[in-house]
């Protein structure tokens, strides 16, 4: 598909573009939700499935160090601050991409000091960053699909005003 040059052209004034936030109360509860679930789900599936007490009490601690940082990931964006729409999901992958390789090594780093049983470890860290990501991710996209649709409800009001 060809482009048109009038279509190429930019004005480099970026003040005509709508300015979102993440819904920071919303992330907050659901990390804390997701950091609840993924620890304390291990006393309960651990003993049916193959995992020992200390087995268990790794996972957790695991399961800690993965929604910890992630949370911690999150919440560096600042995610009460609003920003260009331009910005705000390049600002937001940027984070997920740090945090994702940030829990695994500094999880390495503690494996490697401390040397726990490394399966219910590995497991609990990937269960904390997983679970993070399960409830971070629709909150972010229903919170910034209602801001574009109000953006653009407000938008339609505007121009049958004018007309």
């Amino acid at each position: 598909m060809k482009a048109d040059s009038e279509q190429l052209e930019t004005s480099g004034n970026q003040d005509n573009e709508p300015v979102y936030s993440l819904p920071c109360k919303g992330l907050a509860i659901g990390w804390l939700v997701s950091l609840a679930v993924s620890v304390g789900l291990w006393p309960l599936i651990g003993p049916v499935g193959w995992l020992d007490e200390a087995g268990i009490h790794w996972a957790m601690v695991g399961a800690a160090i993965g929604g910890g940082i992630g949370g911690l990931g999150l919440f560096a964006i600042g995610p009460w601050k609003p920003r260009r729409s331009g910005d705000l999901p390049t600002l937001w992958l940027a984070a997920t991409t740090a945090r994702i390789l940030a829990i695994p090594g500094v999880a390495f780093v503690l494996y490697s000091s401390i040397h726990p049983p490394d399966k219910p470890y590995v497991l609990g860290v990937a269960a904390g960053a997983l679970a993070l990501l399960v409830v971070e991710v629709p909150l972010i996209a229903r919170a910034m699909l209602r801001q574009i649709a109000d953006d653009e409800s407000s938008a339609t009001r505007v121009n049958a005003s004018d007309g």
